[in-house]
């Protein structure tokens, strides 16, 4: 945890007070914020996919709470007293919620630009763009000393799983049920 801690030190080492505000803003997307807009640009192709990622966000948001309460790690500013806080959280660290929502969005946009467009680029550059909003987000609860980077990087692969698998029921339940009795 040292070698983390220290990442975290170096990351608000020199920050200054607009850089703190930037990544308070952009941990945001990875809240409530980023549920509205993959929400919404989902929903303007797919409303029953739409439905999956909603449905998908609320059990991944109680699955990691009760794996916060399982693991019990202490936050960094907590265990570290020079680590500010800066992301006004308080509660167990492991693993970070916030990564764990942008690591959903991120790949339930992947999914539906797969669907929706066969041009290769524009998956391409819609696919890097997402994973680096996924990466952004992490890396800002990084900055705002909420979150050690196994936290982060825990929390987007348990993301990632959620979502393939709200997408493999979503693929079995849609296709297989609702589109065959049609």
């Amino acid at each position: 945890m040292q070698i983390e801690a220290d990442i975290i030190r170096f990351l608000q080492s020199n920050a200054s007070t607009g850089w703190i505000t930037l990544f308070q803003i952009i941990t945001y997307l990875g809240s409530y914020l980023g549920l509205f807009i993959t929400f919404v640009i989902i929903f303007s192709r797919n409303k029953k996919l739409s439905l999956a990622l909603v449905v998908t966000f609320a059990i991944s948001a109680v699955a990691n709470h009760m794996l916060k309460a399982i693991i019990g790690r202490a936050r960094p500013f907590d265990t570290y007293n020079d680590i500010a806080n800066y992301g006004g959280e308080d509660g167990f660290s492991m693993p970070s919620g916030h990564s764990v929502c942008a690591g959903v969005f991120a790949t339930f946009l992947v999914y539906n630009l797969f669907q929706t467009t066969k041009n290769r680029w524009t998956r391409a550059l819609g696919t890097t763009a997402y994973a680096s909003l996924m990466a952004v987000v992490g890396f800002s609860r990084m900055v705002l000393g909420v979150h050690y980077i196994s936290d982060v990087a825990l929390g987007i692969t348990l993301g990632i799983i959620f979502a393939i698998a709200g997408i493999i029921v979503y693929n079995v339940i849609v296709k297989k049920f609702i589109v065959q009795k049609r």
